[in-house]
């Protein structure tokens, strides 16, 4: 060990992340209400912020919205209620954390979505906030411990197994069940449960009623009912086979700062009062710089899916191309989370019809032909195949299964028609049937 003492040049890493970047990478995944909402609330809070707001629901016609994403839009309606993410960050200020587990800890609470979820590793959050995984795995932890219970899990499978492990009394068969055998519990491969683990079925189906009573949402109590106004953020024009973008900006208010107020506190001697001016000016410079950062995010993010869906934008819905985030990050040399971020409830107003941002990402199924198509591809044809069906002899999933083989030469599993089945809110085959007279 080195007891000497002296003067030495070290050079190390630390998080650079300020609340400010914190705050911006929030900013980006605001859809444009939410964004006015923050812009408003940062009005009242700083005297320098002056918002200049048009009356964008009367003043817009209502968009067109495609079948495809299943929103009818309505005139929205402001209701304050708790989001998931302010109950989150409520608890966390009760409890004492360096500033380094704070930022991070926050970063993580806007990272997750509206159901709770956390889709993003740990070696991505540290990637992102230059620390170790093993800090960010430690604040993941800690999160998964606040209300509601199973949030911030990865997966279904460990949402599940934090709601059993909080429970007063363990239930340690179900514990067991999910920890080592989901798969073949959710397949209710339940016999070959009983193999591994000499356990009766019934067992199994009393674990099964018991998880059936647990929250595979956690985030979703938090979530309106009310059905809110969709404000497209893009709007796409098609002429003569050319696509043009649009950035849909002008719904949320225009910042400036607040000249007047400025120089009459410009003039004051008090030192306290001229740095308090200064956190209120560079406050107000950050919102401003950050807003045109998110504007170009965007234009870059919707010019590379332009430049990747074209066929979709000039043919329709029927050429939307295999698609997923990491080649529009590869592309735009920007990290994933970020185009996560950027398309999260994000809307876009196409010639036909409105749909959300992350519509256009699908991942690729394989076909018998030389080209794959997309998942989304494979549930248009579903959802024809059954609104076409014989109501009297519905289709089973293997029905389906064996018509998308031989007639469009696509190759999906049954499992994963009944996947997209329930995606589509569509009941199942013995549910669909209707008998004649």
């Amino acid at each position: 060990m080195n007891l000497n003492t002296g003067l030495f040049q070290q050079q190390s890493l630390k998080l650079v992340m300020t609340k400010e970047l914190s705050q911006a990478i929030a900013l980006l995944q605001y859809s444009s209400l939410d964004l006015t909402k923050f812009l408003e609330e940062q009005m009242v809070e700083n005297p320098l912020i002056e918002l200049k707001t048009t009356d964008y629901i009367s003043r817009s016609k209502k968009p067109k919205v495609s079948n495809e994403t299943y929103i009818n839009p309505i005139d929205y309606l402001d209701k304050k209620e708790t989001s998931l993410y302010e109950h989150l960050l409520k608890q966390l200020s009760y409890v004492k954390l360096t500033n380094e587990e704070k930022i991070i800890a926050e970063y993580i609470i806007h990272s997750l979505d509206s159901n709770g979820y956390l889709y993003f590793s740990s070696d991505e959050i540290a990637s992102e906030l230059s620390v170790e995984p093993e800090k960010v795995e430690e604040l993941v932890t800690f999160i998964q411990k606040l209300e509601p219970v199973g949030i911030c899990a990865r997966n279904l499978q460990e949402c599940l197994l934090l709601q059993l492990q909080a429970l007063p009394e363990r239930n340690e068969l179900a514990e067991i069940i999910i920890r080592e055998h989901f798969a073949l519990f959710a397949e209710k491969a339940w016999k070959e449960i009983t193999k591994l683990i000499d356990v009766k079925l019934y067992d199994i189906q009393q674990v099964y009623d018991f998880i059936q009573t647990l929250q595979p949402r956690p985030g979703a109590v938090f979530q309106s009912n009310e059905l809110q106004y969709i404000i497209p953020d893009i709007e796409i024009q098609v002429n003569n086979q050319i696509v043009s973008i649009k950035l849909q900006d002008s719904y949320y208010p225009k910042v400036s700062m607040n000249l007047q107020y400025y120089q009459h506190f410009l003039q004051e001697k008090d030192t306290k009062t001229k740095t308090y001016l200064q956190e209120k000016v560079d406050q107000c410079q950050w919102i401003i710089k950050s807003l045109e950062q998110r504007k170009t995010t965007l234009q870059n993010v919707m010019n590379e899916i332009v430049n990747r869906q074209l066929d979709f934008f000039i043919k329709g819905p029927d050429y939307l191309k295999p698609l997923v985030m990491s080649e529009i990050a590869e592309a735009l040399e920007i990290h994933e989370s970020t185009v996560s971020r950027a398309v999260k409830d994000k809307y876009v107003q196409t010639p036909y019809g409105v749909f959300e941002m992350k519509y256009f990402f699908s991942r690729m199924i394989p076909t018998t032909g030389d080209s794959d198509t997309s998942a989304t591809q494979v549930k248009n044809v579903l959802k024809k195949l059954i609104e076409g069906e014989n109501k009297q002899k519905p289709l089973s999933d293997q029905d389906i299964v064996t018509i998308l083989k031989t007639e469009h030469g696509i190759l999906v599993s049954r499992r994963t028609i009944a996947k997209y089945r329930d995606q589509l809110k569509i009941p199942s085959s013995s549910k669909r049937k209707r008998y004649g007279i």
